[in-house]
């Protein structure tokens, strides 16, 4: 790691975009502190996520990134869910324990939708499919997947502040 953060040193720069699995992010993190790049530093979930902020700290401080679900979300559904599951579990459940929880609930509402279990069925069914959180309990924002199969919904901008992520910004569904 040491030699490849040389390399983006002596190139100073303008921003370094970091896309690797959360152990080695929390390694590029530390190392680019220790050799001081100052370039900002942009990814996405394996960047900025809780564990790669328990394993880098303060080196996290300042990573930048969009990611798709975090439990610091303005959403009063995602602020609720992390609230129960904190007080259960005594810890902050990260997004792969919301995207779990999710899962499981979209899984639901398109059963339900279809009126019984049929694995083809399923797949026509979620596409072009939009599942709202005032109509299904259990979900938590509202959600469409496209004639793809793609998801579409909210996303956020995040920055690690403090140890911390931040929500900077929350973007829009895309339609």
């Amino acid at each position: 790691v040491a030699a490849d953060v040389g390399k983006i040193k002596a190139a100073n720069p303008d921003a370094v975009f970091v896309y690797l699995n959360e152990e080695e992010s929390a390694r590029i993190l530390k190392e680019l502190k220790r050799q001081g790049v100052t370039a900002p530093l942009m990814g996405e979930t394996t960047l900025i996520g809780q564990k790669v902020i328990e394993l880098a700290g303060d080196a996290a401080n300042g990573a930048r990134g969009h990611v798709g679900l975090t439990t610091d979300a303005p959403v009063d559904l995602i602020k609720q869910f992390r609230e129960k599951f904190s007080k259960k579990y005594n810890y902050v459940p990260d997004h792969n324990g919301l995207k779990g929880y999710l899962a499981v609930y979209m899984v639901k509402a398109t059963t339900e939708k279809m009126g019984k279990v049929d694995p083809k069925k399923f797949a026509d069914t979620l596409h072009g499919l939009t599942i709202k959180a005032a109509d299904e309990p259990g979900i938590l924002m509202d959600v469409t997947f496209d004639a793809n199969g793609d998801i579409d919904r909210q996303s956020f901008l995040v920055e690690v502040v403090e140890g911390k992520q931040v929500v900077k910004q929350v973007l829009p569904k895309v339609k």
